[in-house]
């Protein structure tokens, strides 16, 4: 079957492009502080099966419900916002096409009441 996760590489794409989202995010300071103390490796595991589930690849994410798992950030709409548009950047920059980029916003505005304060 042909999904948005195979077209754009499978794994080892969704891995590279939360790589690159990561060290975008971190080297912002206004969202490097939604990171201290926070286990990377686990966060980037997280959030690579999120993406792959997200994308039509396997469904292996095992993490917390995301209300929970950000209701201690009190993550502003600005800040969700620009982590969103980190995310299209990264996308766009390692040339994935409109539609996954499409579908990438969709679910981004269906999951922003579970996220921001």
């Amino acid at each position: 079957m042909d999904t948005l996760y195979s077209r754009i590489g499978g794994g080892p794409a969704v891995g590279l492009a939360v790589d690159a989202l990561y060290r975008v995010l971190l080297s912002d300071d206004r969202l490097a502080g939604y990171f201290d103390g926070i286990d990377l490796d686990r966060l980037k595991r997280h959030m690579s099966a999120l993406l792959s589930q997200v994308l039509g690849g396997p469904a292996d994410y095992t993490g917390r419900a995301l209300r929970a798992a950000h209701a201690r950030l009190a993550v502003t709409q600005a800040h969700y916002d620009l982590v969103g548009a980190y995310l299209v950047g990264v996308l766009a920059g390692l040339d994935v096409d409109d539609e996954v980029i499409a579908s990438v916003r969709k679910v981004l505005a269906g999951v922003s009441a579970d996220i921001v304060a």
